[in-house]
């Protein structure tokens, strides 16, 4: 599975249909496994407009894909990915029906990518963010540098 835990750093943009430039994204997202499944924390800025948190729940079930839960202030929507091996689909939709969403998962060079599209009403969004994971550094006494620089203490 392309989901791992850690934290993730994303770059993208996200388009509305029938504009013809996209808005810059950057997300950051902490993945957590725990005994049922995954909880993804994330938090999402747009150019110019403040952050929207998101809480996604990814748990198997019996039949060899993943329920999907997806929590943004009131909202919520359902849905159902298939997650496992390429390609990586999922579908989420809420319980009224006015908005529905697609995407894939895919790997990339330095992370994964996330590809998709969204209609809310009549309006139709599209967007892609490649992500990586993000290193801590670790320090201690035991590392060496190569550079002459004054040692901190």
């Amino acid at each position: 599975m392309l989901l791992q835990p850690g934290h993730w750093l994303g770059r993208g943009s996200i388009l509305v249909e029938g504009h013809s430039l996209g808005t810059t994204a950057e997300c950051a997202v902490q993945i957590e496994r725990d005994e049922g499944g995954l909880t993804l924390r994330a938090g999402l800025t747009l150019q110019d407009a403040p952050p929207h948190e998101y809480v996604v729940r990814v748990v198997g079930n019996d039949v060899g894909t993943y329920t999907l839960h997806v929590q943004t202030g009131a909202e919520l929507l359902h849905g159902t990915a298939k997650l496992d091996s390429a390609p990586n689909l999922g579908l989420l939709w809420n319980d009224s029906g006015s908005v529905y969403a697609t995407f894939t998962l895919f790997a990339i060079a330095a992370g994964c990518g996330l590809r998709g599209f969204l209609r809310d009403g009549e309006t139709v969004f599209t967007w892609e963010i490649a992500f990586s994971l993000k290193q801590d550094v670790v320090q201690g006494d035991n590392v060496i540098s190569l550079r002459s620089r004054p040692r901190r203490r």
